[in-house]
């Protein structure tokens, strides 16, 4: 027969069972001296008149728990994370069982069957400064925050990739996102018109102080320049009439930041999952599959329900306002240049000579160039080559 090991607050217990058995102490006393109520020490005494010390032992001493997971559960879900799952995060993990293997089990349990194999990226402690909360804006679409991300996202093997994303502050929900090479004028343009055309139009936008976005000068050889003529970016805004709200520091866009480490925790995994390569596709499954699953899964909903976003002018063609806006003048074989590029002018044949006339020149954020007559309209070009 096994012998009986008592923990040593089980020694303890017993022995103060037996004074209250043998040298006269008092239930009373006993139970002050446990911190166990009266009720609990007479039934403690009474299983040890019968069991003697194994009657201190609780009665699910080397039981398995009717909940305990198998071990060929334990050993299927360390299998899959070695497998295909190994740069989940513990949480991430977890979904995904729950989702595509139809396994249910706490994020707890697998951190803990991990951890145990020594699987798992820790992850780094931090020491933070104190930030105060900002609350949420009431409604969706009274701030929306517009933000670049540069990370090695379609694996370390690769170049790096800066994605762009654009994320409502009321629901903490992501709305689009792309990727590209770096974070640039046109990129923003490109999410914000996705954004505009799905949502409509928000109150106030919050962006860094980069200079796609605003002209800021510092000492040294900027410091008698001009800094008051706007950016093609504030032109635009001004025009949408959205307020721009600048951030001067990374922690002013906390939430915006937090969002953008989420999605590297988790959406750098599932590209890599689905052998997705290139940014392209990346994009495509980003506003396909991820963002609408991530919101679904973490955006809390507005105190108010009526939403912000404001409906975009009947007739107005985004595209024209998200771009950068030059004037030229149309030289005498009806000609522009443009960044070193010569554009020739094909105006319709009931045109009127375009030749020294002013025209407004538009770069629009996917490259193409158009160019618009105060009374001509937009007029057809043909780049000429050098």
């Amino acid at each position: 027969m096994e012998e009986l090991q008592l923990k040593e607050h089980e020694v303890s217990r017993y022995a103060v069972i037996m004074q209250t058995l043998t040298n006269g102490t008092t239930s009373a006393q006993a139970a002050r001296m446990l911190g166990l109520s009266s009720r609990q020490v007479f039934r403690l005494k009474a299983k040890v008149r019968v069991h003697g010390q194994a009657g201190v032992v609780h009665g699910n001493r080397g039981r398995i728990p009717a909940i305990a997971k198998s071990e060929e559960l334990h050993d299927e879900v360390v299998a899959l994370y070695e497998s295909d799952f190994f740069d989940f995060n513990f949480t991430h993990f977890t979904e995904v069982l729950a989702e595509k293997h139809h396994i249910t089990i706490s994020d707890e349990t697998v951190r803990r069957w991990l951890r145990a194999k020594g699987l798992g990226n820790p992850g780094k402690a931090t020491r933070r400064r104190h930030f105060r909360k900002r609350e949420r804006r009431a409604r969706k679409g009274e701030l929306i925050f517009l933000d670049g991300s540069p990370h090695p996202w379609l694996g370390k093997d690769r170049p790096p990739l800066t994605l762009i994303l654009c994320s409502d502050d009321a629901t903490g929900e992501p709305l689009h996102g792309c990727f590209h090479s770096q974070e640039t004028r046109n990129g923003c343009f490109e999410v914000l018109y996705r954004v505009f055309r799905r949502y409509g139009l928000p109150e106030s936008l919050y962006i860094d102080r980069a200079s796609q976005f605003t002209t800021t000068r510092h000492d040294g050889v900027h410091r008698h320049q001009r800094d008051d003529k706007p950016t093609a970016f504030e032109i635009a805004m001004a025009r949408l009439a959205i307020h721009p709200i600048f951030a001067h520091t990374p922690q002013a866009k906390g939430r915006i930041e937090r969002l953008n480490g989420s999605f590297q925790g988790r959406l750098i995994a599932e590209l890599r999952y689905n052998n997705i390569t290139t940014p392209e596709a990346a994009t495509r499954y980003l506003n396909k599959t991820f963002i609408p699953n991530y919101a679904r899964k973490f955006g809390v909903k507005p105190r108010h329900s009526v939403s912000a976003f404001r409906v975009r002018p009947k007739g107005l063609d985004l595209r024209t306002v998200l771009c950068a806006k030059t004037t030229r003048t149309v030289t005498n074989d009806n000609t522009i240049s443009l960044n070193n590029r010569i554009f020739q002018l094909l105006p319709k044949a009931r045109t009127r000579v375009l030749a020294q006339s002013k025209v407004e020149v538009q770069e629009w954020f996917d490259g193409s160039i158009h160019v618009f007559h105060p009374r001509a309209g937009e007029v057809r070009t043909r780049e000429l080559s050098q």
